[in-house]
């Protein structure tokens, strides 16, 4: 029987841990990891913050188009008084077009209708769209088509019969306003507006009577020149047909990270233009046809 006294004490582990080196070599790759960790989200937010803006500036871009788009449609509309003539323009404004445009401007606050800014040579284009407007349903419930751009009711309208509107459109302190004869505050449309241009499509053909666009200009003088009839015995701005509009415009904030900057076209550049500021820059275009000038009036 083995003595419970003797026994062979087991030698002591070894005691274990990181050396120094080791411990150096973990904190390098955890902060490499750190490093990019933190360099993927900052690359994912500002590509995040970049789409945002891009889809904000398409947005409110596509918006402010429609708003013009629907007014130059409507341009010189009138309601049939008889088998040849409609009750636009109204006896009030008897020299009023569907369509008028300034190359740089109206002189502001904008009379009705509104007088071009011979002063200036550098300030976005202008225009001003006339129509009659929809009747509204009542005195207390407007609708939408019986109002101007402000959401006033148009000027002698009634549940019956449609009333006067014009609104004119122009760009103030790189922002787009609509401003209607009824309402007495100019509505703003969109912001960061650096530039609006409007290229007339104009049927100036002597011959050819097909309401098509045979000229295009970016000068108001042309468009409107009273002394050049066409075909269909229409002088000035009765022969615009068609107009492109261009707005410039940039966004709220810096997202573009690249020092290089941004190269895009400018509404009526032939060459490209870059900018160092940050801002997401785009235009944005869109073609209308002045259905009021482009057929012949018809009754049915």
């Amino acid at each position: 029987m083995k003595n419970p006294l003797l026994f062979v004490a087991s030698p002591l582990r070894k005691a274990s841990g990181f050396t120094l080196i080791e411990l150096m070599v973990s904190v390098t790759i955890g902060l490499i990891l750190l490093l990019f960790l933190s360099s993927l989200y900052f690359n994912s937010s500002s590509s995040s913050r970049l789409n945002d803006d891009n889809a904000r500036i398409q947005e409110d871009g596509r918006y402010a188009l429609g708003i013009i788009g629907t007014n130059m449609m409507q341009a010189g509309f009138g309601n049939m008084q008889t088998g040849t003539a409609t009750d636009f323009p109204p006896g009030a404004y008897p020299s009023l077009k569907g369509l008028t445009g300034c190359n740089h401007g109206f002189v502001l606050p904008a009379a009705t209708p509104p007088v071009c800014d011979a002063s200036s040579t550098t300030a976005p284009a202008a225009f001003t769209t006339s129509y009659t407007s929809e009747p509204h349903y009542d005195a207390t419930n407007i609708s939408g088509a019986g109002t101007d751009c402000s959401g006033t009711q148009a000027i002698n309208s009634t549940s019956t019969t449609g009333g006067i509107v014009i609104n004119s459109f122009y760009v103030s302190a790189n922002t787009l306003y609509c401003k209607g004869n009824a309402g007495a505050t100019p509505l703003a449309m969109l912001s960061n507006v650096d530039d609006m241009q409007i290229t007339y499509g104009i049927d100036n053909s002597p011959t050819s009577g097909l309401y098509a666009p045979v000229q295009s200009t970016q000068d108001a003088a042309v468009a409107g020149d009273i002394s050049n009839p066409n075909a269909n015995t229409k002088i000035g701005w009765d022969r615009v047909v068609t107009a492109t509009v261009c707005l410039e415009i940039h966004s709220t904030n810096a997202v573009v990270k690249n020092s290089a900057g941004q190269t895009y076209y400018k509404c009526n550049a032939t060459s490209p233009t870059t900018k160092t500021d940050g801002l997401l820059h785009t235009t944005m275009t869109r073609t209308f046809t002045l259905r009021n000038n482009a057929t012949a009036s018809l009754i049915n």
